[in-house]
Order: C-alpha cells, then sequence, then structure tokens
C-alpha cells in the first residue's frame, strides 16, 4: 500500500534520533523504548517524551541556556507527532481502499472453491505477508487455503498440516473466543501462549497475527487468519480492525455465492424435469395415441351446474386441494404458482360457493357434488 507519505521506517529513525537528543537534556537518560516497532509506538514514545519536556518547561525558572533547547525540542517533538499521525491516517485511508477492491474482486469468484482459493491472495494484496482461510465445521476448523509471500512451499505446508491436524475450538482459546464474540481477535506473542494452535504457529514462526469471523446465514462459518503486516512485519489492532471489515465483506460475498450455488441447483433440476415430461410426451406421440384418442378421467366438479360451473378451471384445482385441507403454500407447490396468486384464487371461491371459511367451503363443494 502506498499512501505517498514519508515511508514508515524513515519516521521510525526520525523519532529514535530525536528521542537520543532529548536524552541528552535530562542527563543522558535514555527516553527511547527497547524497541520502535511501528508509528504507533513511536507516537507513543514521542508523546512521553512530550509530556516530559512540558513538566520542564513549566519548572523552568528563566536562568541559562536549557530553556532554548527545551523549547527547541518541544517543537520538533510536536511536529514529528504531527507527521507521524498524518502519515498513519493515510496509510488507513489507502488499507480502506484496498479492502474495497479486495472485496470488488472476490465478488467474481465462480463457486465456493473458487471462493475459499481467492481469499489469502486477496489479504496479501490487502497488505499482509501470510494469510490463512479456514472452513469452520461442528467444533472443528480446518484450513483450506493458504498464501505466504515468495514461499508456495510454505503455503502447501500449511494447508496440509492445517487439514490433517483440524483446530479444536475449546482448545486453541483466539479461534473460541473469536467463534464465541464474533469479533476479530488480536493474538501477540503467539511464540509463548499456550492457547494457540501450536502445529501452524511453529511452522509459520509467527509472532503474532489476527483471526476474524466469517459468518454467514447468521453463523461463523469459517476463520481468515493473516500476520506480518508488509510494512512493520508485525500486526496491531488497526490490522485487527481492517481483517474484520474485511471478513465481513466476505461474509456477505458467501452468501451471495451460496445463493447462486443453489439457484444453479434448481435451474438444473427443474431442466431435468422438463427433460422427463419432453421424453414421456415423446413416447406417448411415438405409440400413435393422439391427444383426443387418451381417455380422459371424468372429473365430478366439471360436470356439476350452479355455483361450481362459476369457477374457472384454475379455481377449481385450488378447490380439489383446498378440500384436501391443504395450506397455501402447500397448493402453491403443487401448481406452481405463488403463495399469493393461490390467495387471490381462495377469496375468489370463497365468494363464488357464498362461503364464510375454507372449512365451508369444502362442506359447500360435498354438498353439491353429492347433489349433482
Amino acid at each position: 500500500m502506498d499512501s505517498g507519505a514519508e515511508p514508515a521506517g524513515e519516521l521510525i529513525r526520525r523519532t529514535q534520533r530525536t528521542l537520543r537528543e532529548i536524552s541528552t537534556l535530562w542527563g543522558g537518560q535514555d527516553v527511547a523504548p527497547a524497541a520502535l516497532r511501528d508509528l504507533r509506538s513511536a507516537e507513543i514514545a514521542l508523546r512521553g517524551a512530550e509530556s516530559g519536556l512540558l513538566r520542564e518547561v513549566s519548572a523552568f525558572d528563566g536562568r541559562g541556556t536549557d530553556g532554548a533547547r527545551i523549547a527547541a525540542a518541544l517543537a520538533r517533538v510536536s511536529a514529528l507527532r504531527t507527521e507521524i499521525r498524518d502519515s498513519m491516517l493515510a496509510t488507513r485511508s489507502a488499507a480502506m481502499s484496498d479492502l474495497h477492491r479486495c472485496l470488488f474482486r472476490l465478488r467474481s469468484a465462480s463457486s465456493l472453491r473458487d471462493l475459499a482459493d481467492r481469499v489469502p491472495t486477496e489479504i496479501n494484496r490487502l497488505g499482509y505477508r501470510r494469510a490463512l482461510f479456514s472452513s469452520l465445521s461442528g467444533r472443528s476448523w480446518s484450513a483450506r487455503s493458504a498464501y505466504a509471500y515468495a514461499d508456495p512451499e510454505l503455503s502447501a505446508d500449511l494447508v496440509r498440516v492445517g487439514t490433517a491436524i483440524p483446530g479444536q475450538i475449546g482448545r486453541e482459546l483466539p479461534e473460541t473466543e473469536v467463534v464465541r464474540t464474533r469479533t476479530p481477535v488480536l493474538v501477540e506473542d503467539a511464540q509463548h501462549n499456550p492457547h494457540v494452535h501450536h502445529r501452524l504457529i511453529n511452522l509459520a514462526r509467527t509472532k503474532d497475527y489476527v483471526v476474524a469471523p466469517l459468518i454467514g446465514r447468521g453463523e461463523v462459518v469459517g476463520l481468515v487468519h493473516a500476520d506480518q503486516h508488509v510494512d512493520h512485519d508485525h500486526v496491531d489492532e488497526f490490522d485487527q480492525q481492517l481483517l474484520g471489515l474485511f471478513a465481513e465483506g466476505l461474509g456477505c460475498l458467501f452468501e451471495r455465492v451460496v445463493f447462486r450455488e443453489q439457484l444453479g441447483a434448481l435451474r438444473a433440476r427443474l431442466r431435468e424435469q422438463a427433460d422427463a415430461v419432453d421424453d414421456v410426451l415423446g413416447g406417448l406421440q411415438g405409440s400413435g395415441i393422439t391427444e383426443a384418442e387418451r381417455p380422459r378421467q371424468a372429473d365430478p366438479l366439471e360436470r356439476v351446474d350452479g355455483p361450481l360451473a362459476q369457477l374457472t378451471r384454475r379455481e377449481l384445482d385450488v378447490l380439489r386441494h383446498l378440500v384436501r385441507g391443504q395450506s397455501n403454500n402447500q397448493i402453491a407447490e403443487e401448481l406452481f404458482v405463488s403463495p399469493g396468486t393461490v390467495k387471490t384464487h381462495v377469496k375468489n371461491v370463497l365468494r363464488k360457493l357464498g362461503a364464510a371459511n375454507r372449512a365451508e367451503a369444502a362442506a359447500r363443494c360435498h354438498a353439491l357434488v353429492r347433489g349433482s
């Protein structure tokens, strides 16, 4: 991700130099932390130095030359903090743009398998060197696809180990927390955490990672893991939020692909049924029996005069099912129409038969057939 701001590494080096300069004002006391891992830790260190300088200013009695040096140092610290905050904001804005592009590319996934295969690659494009996508079944989560920058062998090994030794909800606490709360979790110092999937952690030599839930149809159906951000080799709270947003968007795409696959399967079944009907009709035509010659079972409802004669053919179909005690949804499935259409037909049947309800309509129908 290129935000156009000064590189994070250079800002961190400037922070270290500034903190060393400030230490000379305090008799050589080192005010820099042991390590500045990223811009956030650099900004925190500068904030502490700024507070100390402000205390020096408030206690300054106006004698000597240290006052000018303290004021100059305070100005440098304030300016550097502003640059770091601007850089962090630009980086995060760029990350959100990358997030939208990643999800947009995943919209073209043709199947759930295709979607699962592409997820780790898009996480890499989002700014992470390594990513893992796992499916959740019951209390087990198994690796389905992985990405490791410039290391395809590690990618394959992550899937192999994650499939052979599935994670267990209740055993690995970070993933258990993700499933329980349905929110992303940041895991720090994973190498010394006794409650992680150590086979995967040791294989990838993971120091810290983020895990987020994939939610489909109201349930957690998968997990996405990421570690080693390209800018600073670790992950932090912002990465936790970003991967959480990615997983949330991925859940919407998951449901979209599931719906598309179900729709495709339904269309296939309808085509099979249509082909079967064509085969039957073709067999009848081949037998030499014409429609006029085919015997037709007499329908007692169509032979009755009076109110029943006022019903259309479709209303008679609905009445037959109504007499059997079927609901509107059941009738809709039988006649291949919507429940709303059935409801309209039922209203017309009740009106034409002069019935107040379905039971009365059924009784009226029986009486009219018996009296014919």
